[in-house]
């Protein structure tokens, strides 16, 4: 049976060509007035025009814009303290993302902060628990992969003590997403990849739970991985296919809105694990998954091994009876599909230094307040070690 659940998704989607040119009479009729603009220094956004058809649709429906420029992957909390003071010095009402899900996550962190008295950082650390309230946010998302633009999450990296953490909470949900597959056409390869891998990831997540039954949302946590893996291939061997964006656009939002996590008990030990490689290493959150999450595989699957034996017939059409031999293909076809992403699935594929591994064990086995992490299989610091000595040499 399902676990008691309560599932929360205001977000109003705009999906399709040019969706973006209808942010100003959708924000206008929310009553907006003033917002802030948050945005990488990317000339991506400038040389399309992206910027000035956003920042016009706005202004021409009298909402005044500010902007917070300069976000960076792995967002970092000083600039969230820089939106802070813009958005209070400026009045504004609600806080516009334009990107991804650095963009996005910085978005709401501001949202948050400008409504709390204390350090916004209290959120992520755990000291003062979900926010309460928040600026509204809506988002023009330019790069499919996270899931930020309607899910309550917000991952930021304070630089200062490396950590990367997250945070959750209703009122961080996106109140309008503005979501044309035509912006991502022309993404590089290596970020589509990164995307692909980070929402796959997500269902993953939610797919290996320590529940021993198969009910309705595996049914469907099974369909959007296959969709991924199908997608993600099309849309690598064909980028400018409007129809293979859109598909890759959409799964990642049902990936990581709860569509299909709700009653379960979720794993994120990979995510967890990975974000310690963006914390120290600045390391794309995409390729951190592809590194970690096939040694986590090898780690765990025996524990429910019949689940991944189910994983490896329905997302990769494996054909194996015998469930171990299922499982194991399972994981190889995994790491492969991560492989023909042209995404790294070691260490030394991306030169990340192997000499802090018991540093980032420590770490990402307290995330939670705790000494372990996880829920398909507990696993403890001793275990994150054996998980990063695993990713070390090429597969």
């Amino acid at each position: 049976m399902l676990n008691d659940f309560r599932h929360y998704a205001p977000t109003c989607f705009i999906f399709g060509r040019d969706a973006e040119m209808k942010i100003g009479e959708t924000l206008a009729g929310d009553g907006v007035k003033t917002v802030l603009l948050c945005r990488s220094s990317d000339e991506f956004l400038i040389k399309t025009g992206l910027l000035g058809r956003v920042t016009g649709e706005l202004t021409s429906h009298g909402i005044r814009v500010v902007e917070l420029d300069g976000i960076v992957p792995n967002p970092r909390l000083r600039r969230v303290y820089d939106g802070i003071k813009i958005a209070r010095e400026e009045k504004v009402d609600a806080v516009v993302a334009v990107g991804g899900g650095s963009v996005i996550d910085t978005a709401k962190a501001v949202a948050a902060g400008v409504k709390y008295d204390g350090d916004v950082w209290d959120f992520y650390n755990g000291k003062a628990g979900k926010a309460k309230e928040a600026l509204p946010v809506s988002v023009v998302l330019t790069l499919p992969a996270t899931g930020s633009e309607s899910g309550g999450v917000s991952v930021i990296n304070n630089e200062d003590i490396h950590v990367k953490a997250l945070t959750s909470a209703d009122c961080l949900r996106p109140r309008f997403a503005f979501m044309n597959p035509q912006l991502c056409c022309t993404l590089p390869p290596f970020i589509t990849a990164c995307g692909i891998a980070d929402m796959f990831s997500h269902a993953m997540e939610r797919y290996f739970s320590d529940d021993d039954e198969i009910n309705s949302i595996d049914f469907m946590c099974e369909g959007v991985m296959k969709a991924i893996v199908t997608f993600g291939r099309k849309v690598m061997a064909d980028p400018q296919n409007y129809q293979y964006r859109a598909e890759i656009m959409w799964l990642g939002t049902v990936a990581h809105n709860e569509t299909v996590g709700v009653g379960r008990n979720q794993d994120w030990s990979s995510h967890n694990i990975g974000n310690e490689l963006s914390a120290l290493y600045d390391t794309p959150h995409g390729a951190s998954l592809s590194i970690i999450t096939p040694a986590w595989m090898e780690y765990v699957y025996e524990e429910h091994l019949w689940r991944f034996a189910r994983f490896a017939r329905t997302v990769f059409d494996v054909t194996e009876t015998d469930d171990l031999a299922a499982a194991k293909e399972g994981i190889r076809l995994t790491t492969e599909f991560f492989k023909e992403l042209k995404l790294p699935t070691s260490f030394e594929e991306f030169n990340i230094p192997t000499d802090r591994i018991e540093e980032m064990a420590e770490t990402a086995s307290h995330v939670f307040g705790t000494d372990e992490i996880g829920s398909f299989k507990t696993l403890k610091k001793a275990d994150i070690i054996e998980i990063f000595k695993n990713s070390i040499k090429k597969r």
